[in-house]
């Protein structure tokens, strides 16, 4: 949809807007590309991307939301592969056994506070742990995509819980779908037994709560130790 807009070397004319349009007959620059979008366009594109327009739209702004609308595409097809091996899955009676002794020590840390990310990613590094942190949803999906993840620690309020439950759902969705055994963690200040439940049936291997010591009970099973 978007091939014909080059976002490193493009302009964007909104004929809404005089002040900002070329006026007729100028020349543009030898090299440049122009692409005029109108108000319908913009709100569109912010509608697809589930958000709200700024009031004035720039070249910067369009790039940003264009990310965005591309990593909903990214989980949409994500999705779709993950329907499709689930279906070859039953149509075949192979199991796919993982070793656990060849689980790779990286992490994916994702917490909207960055002080639990710092924290969290210093104990890690002390236990030989190559370690990437993120503090919002679709940041850290982007993120999962890019290599092996032995682990996830995630906080399940991202800020809410909604965006938390999503996160879990593409990690395992990606998890199953690459044929990998990340193991979820899930952190959070809630001690409430329903998110617990809810978490462990999305697939989350073990449920947290942030109270006195949480922080060496994830290492603890991180590292194979008993956590109560």
């Amino acid at each position: 949809m978007f091939d014909n807009i080059d976002p490193e070397n493009s302009q964007i004319n909104n004929p809404g807007n005089e002040e900002e349009s070329s006026s007729a007959g100028e020349k543009q620059p030898s090299g440049g590309k122009t692409a005029e979008v109108d108000n319908e366009f913009i709100n569109t594109l912010y509608e697809i991307a589930g958000t709200q327009p700024p009031e004035d739209v720039s070249l910067e702004d369009l790039k940003t939301i264009l990310k965005k609308v591309k990593s909903r595409v990214d989980l949409a097809f994500s999705s779709q592969k993950l329907k499709d091996s689930l279906q070859e899955g039953e149509e075949s009676e192979e199991k796919i056994e993982i070793d656990d002794s060849v689980r790779p020590k990286t992490v994916l840390v994702v917490d909207d506070l960055g002080i639990v990310t710092i924290q969290l990613a210093s104990l890690f590094k002390k236990i030989g742990f190559e370690v990437t942190t993120s503090r919002e949803l679709f940041d850290a999906i982007e993120k999962y995509k890019t290599q092996d993840y032995g682990y996830a620690v995630v906080d399940l309020f991202i800020p809410t819980e909604r965006e938390g439950y999503i996160l879990i759902d593409e990690i395992k969705k990606l998890s199953l779908i690459c044929r990998l055994d990340t193991k979820i963690i899930v952190m959070s200040a809630s001690n409430k037994k329903e998110h617990k439940d809810k978490c462990k049936s999305k697939g989350a291997h073990i449920f947290i709560e942030k109270t006195s010591g949480w922080q060496n009970k994830i290492v603890d099973f991180i590292t194979g130790k008993e956590v109560n």
